[in-house]
């Protein structure tokens, strides 16, 4: 029970009792910094639909393993997300579940992996942290859910002016081998960009620890599109060439139309986090199935429009799809998470 509400209506504490307006107003502090940073670790669990400060913790760990320059950066970016939320008095609830930080430190965390550190870029990350925060809020107000829009918002207007702010690309990091079932958990680390297998299966393990089933059946839906994305490989593989030797008009289409194999990682990641937020968003297993294979072809679809401007799509196909889903179904009688 806090302090506060332990005192009768009408009793004055001494300055010695244990509630005493200095030791309260000292117990308060402690608490705003714990909930404080609370948040701050929850920022990154919430990029799965997690609001623990444990597993944002771990996943943290996990990433420093990976790539440390993208947990710092991470890291910082979640921290400025959490001051810009206490400043602007965001709810406290919010705050505490990293919902209004989230889209922050998955920007920071793309900013280190993407790009090189450098005192211009920091500022600019700044910048786009202050309006994922705003406009997370806002929408958050609206009742809407923001998923990762504040992120692409943000990740759309820095690919644009990245020559201008000074953000020199990194060397690019290892994909994941589509070849092998192992691709299902890549994905997984993929979402903050984590690419080696084993640090896939690790950030899979951590979310396992929160709601194994949810984690589960966003797992067998990510599997489905895989086995179908290897199926699909390997029949155009097949017979494509034969039929576009014969016919010019398809011949030309072959040529500008990407790959499904070229689309493998973006339809790893999208597919996953498609049926884990439906899932989290109280949506039947049919629907988290189907949210996952809209994903995974509207990955298809944006690949081929932004493939001659060399722009990445990011979690784009899995925010159209899972709004797409919620605009046309209504959650289940039973809110938990299953």
């Amino acid at each position: 029970m806090h302090p506060a509400t332990s005192t009768s209506p009408g009793a004055a504490p001494s300055p010695t009792s244990p509630t005493s307006p200095t030791l309260l107003s000292g117990g308060g502090i402690l608490q705003r910094l714990a909930d404080a940073l609370h948040g701050l670790a929850a920022n990154f669990a919430q990029i799965y639909f997690i609001p623990s400060a444990g597993a944002g913790v771990l996943l943290l760990a996990v990433l420093a393993l990976a790539d440390r320059p993208a947990a710092l950066t991470g890291l910082a970016a979640s921290a400025i997300a959490s001051a810009i939320a206490i400043a602007l008095r965001l709810p406290a609830e919010q705050r505490r579940k990293g919902l209004t930080g989230y889209n922050a430190a998955l920007t920071g965390v793309a900013f280190g992996a993407l790009w090189q550190p450098g005192v211009a870029g920091f500022v600019w990350l700044a910048a786009c942290v202050a309006l994922t925060v705003v406009a997370s809020a806002e929408l958050a107000r609206r009742r809407f859910p923001a998923l990762t829009g504040p992120f692409i918002g943000v990740m759309a207007l820095s690919w644009a002016a990245q020559s201008r702010v000074g953000l020199v690309p990194r060397a690019s990091a290892l994909a994941c081998d589509a070849a092998t079932p192992g691709f299902v958990f890549c994905s997984v680390g993929q979402v903050v960009f984590i690419a080696p297998l084993v640090f896939g299966l690790l950030t899979w393990y951590v979310l396992a620890l929160w709601n194994v089933r949810a984690t589960l059946w966003a797992l067998a839906a990510a599997v489905a599109v895989w086995a179908g994305l290897v199926s699909a490989t390997s029949l155009v593989s097949r017979t494509l060439p034969t039929w576009l030797a014969s016919l010019n008009s398809l011949s030309s289409l072959g040529q500008s139309w990407p790959s499904v194999a070229a689309q493998a990682g973006g339809m790893g990641v999208n597919a996953f986090l498609a049926a884990l937020g439906l899932g989290a968003l109280g949506r039947p297993t049919a629907q988290r199935f189907a949210g996952a294979w809209l994903a995974s072809i509207l990955c298809v679809v944006l690949g081929h429009v932004l493939a001659p401007t060399g722009w990445p799509y990011f979690t784009l196909p899995f925010n159209l799809a899972v709004w797409a889903v919620l605009a046309v179904t209504r959650p289940r009688p039973s809110s938990a998470i299953a």
